[in-house]
């Protein structure tokens, strides 16, 4: 069983390993050190206890980073999906495809800025069997959490309401790559202009600047 979260730099070097059902605890704890005292559901959802239980009991695979024997990060591939959450429609692939969500991860604060969330999404990419589509979601005012995915190949291929009405991308992990053609640099916030260019066939492959040097979105069509 992994002990309680930490709040210090590590002094060694992290471990990772697959959690289970006694990690629960810790999981529950650093979900909410990560997340921190006031719920932003525009940026990240929150999760029950009963969400991580059920992961941790089979319904997805738990990448865990550990400093000594405390949990200093978690993400989850769920590939197990209820009725409300399928992605098969959202993704338009048949019922019969495996696909598996990057549904969630966190980092402890005092952890952040070591690239430990790109460690995660790859963590999780070598749990899933060559066959499974991967996807994932995140806010667009999320910038760290996007970007990371962008670079560790889930090119955004739109914008879907989840959770009440917030704004996601979506993000399909496809192969592919930007044609060496024009780039746009959105706002990710423009939800709008961004709907219209994914209906055109863009994507998002990066993280880019605009020309009054705010951060956006690279757009282009793919290969």
């Amino acid at each position: 069983m992994t002990s309680a979260v930490v709040a210090s730099a590590p002094a060694r070097p992290l471990t990772q390993r697959e959690l289970g059902p006694a990690d629960l605890d810790a999981v529950e704890a650093l979900h909410r050190v990560a997340i921190g005292p006031i719920a932003r559901p525009e940026v990240v959802k929150p999760e029950s206890r009963a969400y991580f239980e059920s992961i941790l009991a089979g319904r997805g695979r738990t990448v865990g980073l550990c400093d000594g024997g405390a949990l200093v990060a978690y993400g989850i591939l769920q590939h197990e999906h209820t009725p409300k959450d399928g992605p098969h429609r959202l993704l338009n692939v048949a019922p019969s495809r495996a696909v598996g969500r990057l549904a969630g991860a966190s980092v402890h604060p005092s952890y952040r800025g070591q690239g430990l969330q790109k460690a995660l999404i790859a963590g999780r990419i070598d749990l899933a069997p060559a066959d499974m589509l991967l996807f994932s979601t995140a806010a667009p005012v999320n910038v760290p959490s996007w970007s990371n995915l962008v670079a560790g190949g889930f090119p955004i291929s739109g914008i879907e309401l989840f959770f009440g009405g917030y704004a996601r991308y979506v993000m399909v992990r496809d192969g592919s790559e930007p044609d060496d053609g024009a780039r746009i640099v959105v706002d990710p916030l423009d939800t709008d202009r961004q709907k219209a260019l994914f209906a055109e066939g863009w994507r998002g492959y990066g993280r880019g600047r605009s020309d009054t040097g705010a951060t956006g979105l690279v757009l282009a069509r793919p290969r």
